[in-house]
């Protein structure tokens, strides 16, 4: 299995909130156990609502709202396990509440790398974000971008797109038509949406989620070739493992 971790140029210190749509959480695990299996202390938490706690999963987790000081029974696990998913509490048995972005940044210095959902989006493949998204904590070094190429073809509907107002707006598509590679395009580099919660500083990437076929694999060349300059790097691939390929 390809290194992701290594194709999108995430190593110790980063900080690195995932937003979009189409396997943010998949691919916040991925990363996870990658940075994991390589020796280095991880820290995966939210900012926003997650539902039931993920089968990705593999550590242990530390609620915010759980009796005793976060920071103390945090540094225990950190200590006894070094990797640790770190969420707020549960709003109602089917929601968990995240982090705020300030907690957050209090907390990273408990890891060598830190991997943060940062967006929601319902299961949705393609975002815009509303002006309140992501939530991204100021410690952040890299924004992760993902979109999912099951959308292509589709109908540019509210099963398969979030803010679908936005992404209409941002692609000049109307409700029911079919998403095509230049609406996926549209919708990653729009001027309002995600390239302008780039901060200073923060280094910006596009992960291409689900290709894992060859007509998929070349949809995500040549979308990918568009958003080099937008974005100083493009990666495509499967967020649950095998081949990664990258644009620069």
């Amino acid at each position: 299995m390809t290194l992701l971790l290594q194709a999108l140029g995430l190593g110790r210190s980063d900080v690195v909130a995932v937003a979009g749509a189409g396997g943010k959480t998949t691919l916040v695990y991925r990363l996870a156990g990658e940075a994991r299996d390589a020796g280095l202390r991880v820290l995966v938490t939210s900012t926003t609502h997650m539902g039931t706690l993920p089968e990705t999963i593999t550590g242990p987790v530390v609620l915010e709202e759980e009796e005793g000081d976060l920071g103390t029974r945090l540094g225990k696990v950190m200590r006894e396990t070094g990797y640790a998913t770190v969420l707020g509490r549960y709003v109602r048995p089917d929601k968990i509440e995240g982090l705020g972005a300030p907690r957050v940044d209090e907390l990273v210095s408990r890891a060598d790398l830190v991997v943060i959902e940062a967006d929601g989006a319902r299961g949705r493949s393609l975002k815009v974000p509303a002006s309140h998204e992501p939530v991204i904590p100021r410690s952040t070094t890299v924004l992760v971008v993902v979109a999912a190429l099951d959308v292509l073809g589709q109908p540019l509907d509210d099963a398969r797109v979030h803010r679908l107002e936005l992404v209409a707006a941002a692609t000049g598509k109307q409700a029911g038509q079919a998403v095509d590679e230049e609406a996926v395009v549209a919708a990653l580099s729009h001027a309002e949406g995600y390239p302008a919660r780039v901060a200073p500083g923060v280094r910006a990437a596009v992960f291409l989620n689900k290709a894992e076929d060859p007509g998929a694999w070349a949809a995500a060349e040549r979308i990918a070739l568009r958003l080099i300059g937008t974005y100083p790097l493009v990666a495509a691939g499967s967020a649950r493992g095998g081949e990664v390929r990258v644009w620069r």
